[in-house]
């Protein structure tokens, strides 16, 4: 199945789905955070930092194996046009191996812009799901937790 057709179906189903959540006159939409646990209802939003960590090292090992890839290109290329002097082979095939590691390079620095931007992404994310955590834990302590305060 093609992208266009999965994300097609994809949305579908979500429009669907909040079709028949809004013509259901007796659900009762609420969102709780985890971290406000003593709040009385289920932690339906949770945060955890482990798939930014995770993903952040994957960019990091697709760096590193993207690094890799050039240097055996390189290598590989090295001594290939040895009695070819005089033909366009050569130049062809330094053309494309040049192609191939601008391609890499490339994707090389994306990976290491990423790695940077998910371990940041995960962080902030955490400080900022304990910062609401302390705040509702005050508000709680302090009867500020009450159905119009």
């Amino acid at each position: 199945m093609e992208f266009r057709e999965t994300w097609d179906q994809l949305v579908s189903a979500a429009r669907q789905k909040s079709v028949s959540v809004t013509q259901d006159s007796d659900h009762n939409s609420r969102m709780t955070l985890a971290s406000a646990g003593s709040g009385g209802g289920s932690a339906d939003l949770k945060f955890s930092q482990a798939p930014w960590t995770s993903a952040s090292r994957v960019a990091s090992q697709l760096q590193a194996s993207t690094g890799a890839a050039v240097t055996k290109l390189n290598a590989a290329h090295e001594g290939v046009t040895w009695g070819l002097e005089g033909f366009l082979t050569p130049a062809v095939l330094d053309e494309v191996r040049t192609t191939w590691v601008e391609r890499l390079e490339a994707a090389k620095t994306e990976c290491q812009r990423l790695e940077g931007a998910l371990i940041a992404t995960g962080k902030s994310l955490g400080e900022a799901d304990s910062r609401v955590a302390q705040s509702l834990g005050q508000q709680h302590s302090r009867g500020d937790s009450k159905t119009g305060r």
